[in-house]
């Protein structure tokens, strides 16, 4: 089988984080041919992703209608939801001053997941946050100035708390949560340059769909009902954001063609569609099945959720379908974040947001360059040990491993990540003191690869979603996915977070260059602890991963702030990772529909192992995997620029010097 696989992880969620990436199986234009890409079903969000779209916080109540809802409004079903009042800038100042530190914390966060209920039903803190039981995430302009001056004025309270009259957790948590909100007031003056439709999770599109039916509880009658009311309010969220990109169009800020392209399709599917035929419905008749309720009240809801598809949702994609076919035609055939008014500066930005300190795009695409080529060294050993014949491009090479390391058959792909999964939990102890309470399961989707963190409560398992392709899979490149995704990744990591003792921030916020750069730390830690001794095609696997990651640094940089072409970008990716070329396409795609996301997994496992190497050298032969591990992991998710000096405090080292 082509080692092009479908990819190592999922897009982060919503702007989820969790999300949760990307790596998922593709499709890219085939000649002249747009076809549709397959909707991305986020990594969730591992709580991180969650809050990319949650706390990218643009959004926050959207009842049923706007007012101004044309075609994508309409009543359905029980009456509309009044509209939530939310604090003014003003309020919230008024609120929050004075305040305990603890209690400015708390409660100032919460005013900010209030901004943004699909947040808050993704963490399932509904009966603890009110954002009203219809409600999705307000995307208007008008809301976004809104949040942006609550931002402000909740950075300003909290740079007024003195970090030397603060106990050592709460110093910890301060200089986390001032990261947090200066790095979105950072991001206030190039809001107009993040795209609003993409083939990817960031898309208001795709993370809107994925929050239906993947992240939208469905236990029970109430649950459901509380869906069908959402449900109502889809086509007034896509109004907004028609109204947004007819207001970017004219100011001259157009998203890339090729990223219409991709895009559209689906929406212009969907927005075609019989009500019933749509993900919206098929979620909520196949979920109603497990849920006990009588059969008069099922076949309500079910007529309920037709009625509000066919008067809200579908008018909504209608709209969206229209807009991006008489922008097509316009939008620039570049697809670098350079093109744009201040699009350097933009894009210098978005590296600081996703990668959580300061690195410039030519350090990173140096670094990805050394890295391959360290990279393709170690490969052609392993190839060399296993009697390949040198010099054959990369993708032989890995074409050889696919079908010498075995092959799973698809009737046997979730049994074996679920024994990948035991015995890597097996071996947790020797490396952790800090294990998750909650469970972790998987499960088979057409396009997988990723994982969706547990609820708060536990109630809902963390689920690592494997691809169950008509083929089966390669096992090489397995275990590698496995322990990123599920342990000693991201459910270990964000597992131990949501168990901590500490303010809700702490537990649920995911800095993006912690969160994937554990999860391939995890990837790199497995090969420390010996777990491919007796697997050398694991190891390759492995090793392909690495340099999937390292050529993502210099792809990235290439379109964003070296002005490569989208074909210059799809050769480097396929020379350099032995990935074939639709997957390459995918990725690229991706890369451009999200400046800078993907540089966060390589710098993010960097800064972990630069707190290691000095805590081995100053340790010595006192270094204890498990003691490092837990300085990691005890804070919840922190921004790489504090990481070092929360590490070198815990093992009681002097903290470093700030870079």
């Amino acid at each position: 089988m082509n080692p092009a696989r479908s990819g190592q992880e999922p897009p982060l969620v919503r702007a989820l984080p969790h999300a949760y990436d990307a790596a998922m199986d593709r499709r890219a234009p085939a000649s002249n041919a747009v076809l549709p890409l397959a909707l991305p079903r986020v990594v969730a969000l591992r709580a991180a992703f969650v809050l990319a779209l949650a706390i990218a916080l643009a959004g926050a109540a959207c009842g049923g209608g706007d007012g101004d809802g044309g075609d994508g409004g309409g009543q359905v079903g029980p009456p509309e939801p009044q509209e939530q009042p939310l604090p003014s800038a003003a309020d919230v100042r008024a609120a929050l001053t004075g305040l305990s530190f603890d209690d400015f914390l708390g409660r100032s966060f919460e005013i900010l997941l209030q901004r943004s209920p699909m947040s808050v039903v993704e963490l399932g803190l509904e009966d603890q946050i009110d954002v009203g039981r219809g409600f999705l995430d307000d995307l208007s302009d008008d809301f976004a100035g809104e949040t942006q001056a609550v931002e402000e004025t909740i950075l300003e309270l909290a740079r007024g708390y003195e970090p030397a009259a603060l106990a050592a957790e709460q110093r910890v948590a301060d200089e986390a949560y001032v990261w947090y909100l200066d790095d979105r007031v950072r991001a206030h003056a190039f809001s107009d340059l993040d795209y609003r439709i993409t083939p990817v999770v960031n898309s208001v599109v795709v993370g809107t769909e994925l929050f239906f039916t993947d992240i939208h509880p469905l236990a029970s009658a109430d649950d459901a009902d509380r869906y069908v009311l959402r449900l109502v309010a889809v086509g007034g969220q896509m109004h907004q954001v028609r109204d947004v990109m007819r207001r970017l169009d004219g100011d001259g800020i157009l998203t890339p063609r090729l990223l219409i392209q991709w895009s559209r399709p689906g929406i212009h599917a969907l927005a075609g569609s019989d009500p019933r035929d749509t993900p919206y419905y098929r979620t909520l008749e196949t979920k109603l099945g497990a849920i006990d309720i009588d059969d008069g009240a099922r076949s309500e809801l079910l007529a309920r959720a037709e009625e509000a598809i066919a008067e809200s949702v579908i008018p909504g994609y209608r709209e969206l379908d229209e807009l991006l076919a008489d922008q097509e035609g316009r939008a620039p055939a570049d697809v670098g974040a350079w093109q744009y008014p201040d699009g350097d500066a933009y894009y210098a930005q978005a590296l600081r947001h996703h990668i959580t300190a300061e690195v410039t795009a030519d350090q990173l695409h140096q670094l990805g360059l050394d890295e391959l080529e360290r990279i393709h060294a170690d490969l052609d050993q392993r190839f060399a040990a296993l009697g390949y014949p040198a010099g054959a491009p990369l993708g032989q090479q890995l074409a050889r491993v696919a079908a010498d390391g075995g092959h799973v058959a698809r009737a046997d792909v979730l049994a074996t990540y679920t024994a990948m999964i035991d015995d890597a939990q097996g071996r947790l102890p020797d490396a952790f003191d800090v294990l998750p309470t909650a469970g972790v399961v998987v499960t088979g989707v057409p396009s997988g690869g990723f994982y969706v963190g547990p609820s708060l409560d536990n109630a809902r398992p963390g689920t690592f979603f494997a691809t169950l392709g008509d083929g089966g899979d390669d096992l090489f490149a397995m275990p590698t996915l496995v322990y990123h995704e599920t342990v000693p990744g991201h459910h270990l990591q964000i597992g131990v977070a949501h168990d901590l003792d500490l303010p809700l921030f702490q537990r649920v916020v995911v800095f993006n260059g912690f969160a994937e750069g554990w999860g391939l730390y995890a990837e790199w830690l497995a090969g420390q602890l010996g777990w491919y001794a007796d697997d050398p095609y694991g190891d390759i696997g492995r090793l392909q991963a690495e340099a999937f990651r390292a050529a993502r640094l210099v792809v990235d940089t290439g379109i964003h702030a070296m002005q490569w072409s989208f074909d210059e970008a799809v050769a480097f990716f396929e020379e350099n990772t032995g990935y074939g070329q639709r997957f390459a396409e995918g990725q690229i795609a991706r890369y451009a529909s999200w400046p800078g996301q993907a540089t966060a997994y390589w710098t993010g496992r960097a800064k972990i192992l630069e707190s290691r190497g000095a805590a081995e050298a100053a340790l010595g032969a006192g270094f204890d995997d498990v003691a490092f591990h837990h300085a990691v992991l005890i804070h919840g998710s922190v921004p790489l620029d504090v990481l070092a000096s929360d590490v070198a405090a815990d093992l009681g080292l002097p903290a470093p010097e700030r870079k």
